[in-house]
């Protein structure tokens, strides 16, 4: 008999899968658009308080801690989600893994905190990094659980622990700030952080560890899970080289200005394409066996997202000079044209986290690690080159999106062949979501040429804000009507209570005869 904690294997008819998607829906957009919004306005809050040198300096540190954390999980979180069967043996053994490399990773950036600080020339990095260290025991606590819960799309547990935990996080954060702590402010925010994050999701979680470790158990996990690991390490070398190379080169305070930047990118990369990231890969690794069902499940999914990220990036990209006067005052300015140039980067980052969940799925990390190694290549080349021919931070970015845009017909084309979806209906998805896109560029620069200097940095991103929205709806409306309403009955899908199959697609099966497996599997996937 299955223990009541063990995950069950995948396998849920379309129905169950339908409904636990729709909540997954919900549970995921709270956790996704809540935890961003009040991380950034955390965020937003301490830099007004702090120096650009002291988020320089944190930046700067987390590009060591961010390297350390893929050591901890090792991918095997995404290979308990991935796996068909779960055993006992697998989660324990992963669960210990984790704990060990936690337990040393920590010794380790305690001790390696000197020389980094001496290589970087900045000596008060030391004692943030050893501080920071610390939290490689957290993350190796959570790890195994989290990979738990997403494997039984329990988004809601996972949701509300990262909510407290970012509410908790902020507070702190918040008030050493205000006290002078400065850099401090932010350590502290992210050990809280990190800490309420360990604590709720071991009083939701059923499971604990025992001691039914084995080798072969973690061979079964880890053939799976180095890829994930080759690719995150990857994924850690493409975003955090503009990061290492410009604190060392440039300074702590252009950095502190780019973090800024980057940091409005990656919150919005949580809005826009979280959601996606986050369903799509348990979605879609349930559906690896039946290809009918993946394809319409993958091609929804992409067009449905498609619809809020590429239009939300290239309005934040004409928008980002107010925002970040708005958000942070005019002391940075500077980095408005920096996070304008990033979210330029915005419609690839979202098409390609969509394909590698995809690709992920069906079994075939390797090839997503293999197109992260060209990425990380090409940005590690572009990055180093902008800083030593222009010594700038903006040159930076522009590498970031120039090599993004090389790589996406790369990407595309893998898809094709390895998953047998066609490259030509894949972009068809896009194609009336590009026209409302240019209609609502047209009105967002019509508008600026229009105000002039008439109006403030508020009140002219408000009128932007309406103007761009007003064009998108009113041309997706012409153009794209049943996308739309698509839109629509996936936002009535997953309103709280929806999720037992009470909604219009439910009552339009029963008009067909209530049993249309085509239909069923098409709100499944798309879902």
């Amino acid at each position: 008999m299955r223990e009541p904690w063990l995950p069950a294997e995948h396998g849920l008819d379309n129905r169950g899968l339908r409904q636990r998607v729709q909540r997954g829906l919900l549970w995921t957009l709270l956790d996704s658009w809540g935890r961003q919004l009040l991380g950034l306005s955390v965020f937003v809050v301490i830099a007004r308080l702090v120096s650009e040198t002291d988020i320089g300096l944190v930046a700067l540190a987390a590009v060591f801690v961010a390297f350390a954390q893929i050591f901890v999980d090792q991918g095997l979180s995404d290979a308990i989600v991935q796996r068909k069967t779960l055993a006992r043996g697998h989660i324990d053994t992963a669960f210990w893994i984790s704990m060990g490399a936690g337990v040393l990773l920590a010794g380790a950036g305690v001790l390696l905190a000197i020389p980094i600080a001496q290589l970087v020339n900045e000596p008060e990095l030391q004692p943030i990094l050893q501080i920071l260290s610390f939290s490689f025991v957290l993350t190796a606590l959570s790890s195994v659980q989290v990979g738990l819960l997403r494997r039984e799309l329990a988004f809601k547990s996972l949701a509300l622990r990262s909510l407290l935990a970012t509410a908790g996080g902020g507070v702190v954060g918040i008030a050493l700030a205000f006290l002078g702590y400065g850099a401090w402010a932010l350590v502290g925010q992210q050990l809280v952080q990190f800490s309420l994050a360990a604590l709720t999701l071991w009083r939701v979680s059923p499971w604990r560890p025992g001691l039914n470790v084995s080798m072969a158990h973690f061979r079964d996990l880890f053939g799976y899970s180095r890829n994930v690991v080759g690719s995150d390490i990857l994924g850690f070398l493409s975003r955090n080289t503009d990061n290492l190379l410009i604190g060392a080169f440039i300074g702590t305070a252009p950095l502190g200005v780019y973090a800024v930047g980057y940091r409005i990118l990656d919150s919005t990369s949580s809005l826009l394409i979280g959601l996606s990231r986050r369903v799509a890969f348990p979605a879609l690794s349930r559906l690896q066996n039946n290809p009918l069902r993946l394809k319409r499940a993958f091609f929804r999914v992409s067009r449905l997202s498609g619809a809020l990220f590429i239009p939300g990036y290239i309005g934040l990209a004409l928008v980002a000079q107010e925002l970040v006067v708005v958000l942070f005052g005019s002391r940075w300015a500077a980095a408005g044209p920096v996070a304008a140039m990033l979210f330029l980067a915005g419609p690839v980052l979202g098409t390609q986290t969509v394909i590698f969940a995809l690709l992920n799925a069906t079994g075939h990390p390797g090839l997503v690690f293999r197109l992260r190694l060209i990425a990380t290549a090409g940005n590690i080349i572009g990055f180093t080159l902008a800083v030593w021919i222009f010594l700038d931070i903006l040159a930076v970015a522009a590498a970031y999106v120039l090599r993004a845009y090389l790589l996406m017909p790369l990407i595309i084309y893998w898809a094709q062949r390895r998953t047998g979806v066609p490259a030509h209906e894949y972009l068809a998805q896009f194609r009336g979501i590009v026209a409302a896109v240019l209609a609502m560029s047209g009105a967002v620069l019509l508008v600026k040429v229009a105000a002039g200097t008439t109006l403030g940095p508020g009140e002219l991103l408000v009128v932007e804000a309406v103007a761009g929205g007003f064009a998108y709806l009113a041309t997706l409306w012409i153009v794209e009507r049943g996308l739309l309403r698509e839109l629509l009955e996936l936002a009535r899908g997953i309103r709280p209570g929806r999720g037992e199959g009470g909604g219009p697609g439910r009552r339009r099966r029963r008009r067909r005869g209530g049993t249309d497996a085509a239909a069923d599997t098409e709100e499944a996937g798309g879902q």
